[in-house]
C-alpha cells in the first residue's frame, strides 16, 4: 500500500502546528547550527517557516520542496527566502554552494534518503554541515494517542523513520564525519479528548501519521476513540488523551 503524504492538500493549514506548540528549542539549535555560514539550504522546507526565522537573523537562505502548493503558500507569506521546487534527490544547485543544509520533519518523507545524502555532500562546501531533525519511533520512549487508537501507525512510522543510529551510520557511509545526536524538543501533552475532537486537533490533516492512513483506518480509530469518550462520560468522567514525544537533531560535517 502506498503510504505517501499529499502535502499539496494541506498547504494552507500546515503551519498551524507552529501556533499550537512552542518550537523555540528547535529554532535555537538551528541558529546554533547555522553559525559560521551565511548560505543555508533547507530541504523539505514546506511553506518556509524555518527559512523565515533564519532570514530574520540575516542568513542567506534557500528552500527546496516538491510541493508547489507549499511553496506558493510560503511565497505569499514572505518574499525574503528563495524557494525552489525540486526533489531532495536531485537538488538543482551547483557543487559546494552552501555551508549548511538541514531538513526538519522531512527526512522520513524522502523517496531515496541515500540519494539525498549524496546530493547534500555535493552541494556543501568543505567543512559544511548537515542537520536532520525528526522523530525516532524505534526508541520505545514515545507515547502518543495516535499510537493508542491507530495501532498500525507505529509500525508504519518504524518503516518511514530511520533511527538516529541509522541516520548517523548513513551519514558516515556518505562521507560525513563527527555525526552526533541530541534531543531537540520534548513534547508532552494532555488534553480532553472531546475538546480535541471539537477543535479539530484530531483531524486527519493535522499530522502525516494520520494522513498516511486510509479513510477506513482513520474512521475506525475515531470510532474507537468516540466509544471510549462515551463510556467515560456515562460515568461522569472526561477522557483525556496525551502524548510524550521527542524530536532529535542529528548533525554531521564534511571534512
Amino acid at each position: 500500500m502506498n503510504r505517501s503524504v499529499d502535502y499539496d492538500a494541506v498547504a494552507e493549514i500546515y503551519d498551524r502546528r507552529y501556533d499550537r506548540r512552542d518550537y523555540g528549542p528547535v529554532l535555537q539549535l538551528l541558529l546554533s547550527f547555522g553559525q559560521g555560514s551565511r548560505h543555508i539550504l533547507e530541504v523539505g522546507c514546506g511553506s518556509g517557516h524555518w527559512l523565515q526565522e533564519l532570514a530574520k537573523q540575516g542568513y542567506d537562505v534557500v528552500g527546496l520542496d516538491p510541493s508547489s502548493s507549499m511553496l506558493r503558500t510560503g511565497k505569499h507569506k514572505s518574499r525574503q527566502p528563495s524557494f525552489v521546487q525540486a526533489w531532495a534527490e536531485a537538488i538543482p544547485c551547483r557543487q559546494a554552494l552552501f555551508g549548511r543544509v538541514f531538513c526538519i520533519n522531512a527526512f522520513h518523507d524522502m523517496v531515496d534518503q541515500r540519494r539525498f545524502l549524496t546530493e547534500a555532500h555535493r552541494i556543501l562546501h568543505p567543512g559544511g554541515g548537515i542537520m536532520i531533525v525528526g522523530l525516532d519511533p524505534h526508541t520505545g520512549l514515545d507515547c502518543w494517542w495516535i499510537y493508542d487508537y491507530f495501532p498500525q501507525v507505529i509500525e508504519i512510522d518504524k518503516k518511514r523513520y530511520p533511527s538516529t543510529g541509522q541516520i548517523r551510520s548513513l551519514m558516515a557511509a556518505y562521507g560525513f564525519v563527527s555525526a552526533s545526536t541530541v534531543e531537540a524538543l520534548h513534547m508532552p501533552l494532555q488534553m480532553s479528548a472531546r475538546l480535541a475532537l471539537e477543535t479539530g486537533r484530531l483531524a486527519k490533516t493535522t499530522t502525516s501519521q494520520l494522513m498516511v492512513l486510509t479513510d477506513d483506518e482513520y474512521d475506525e480509530g475515531i470510532r474507537h476513540l468516540m466509544r471510549n469518550i462515551e463510556i467515560n462520560e456515562a460515568q461522569h468522567k472526561a477522557l483525556t488523551i496525551g502524548a510524550d514525544l521527542h524530536l532529535y537533531a542529528t548533525t554531521a560535517w564534511l571534512p
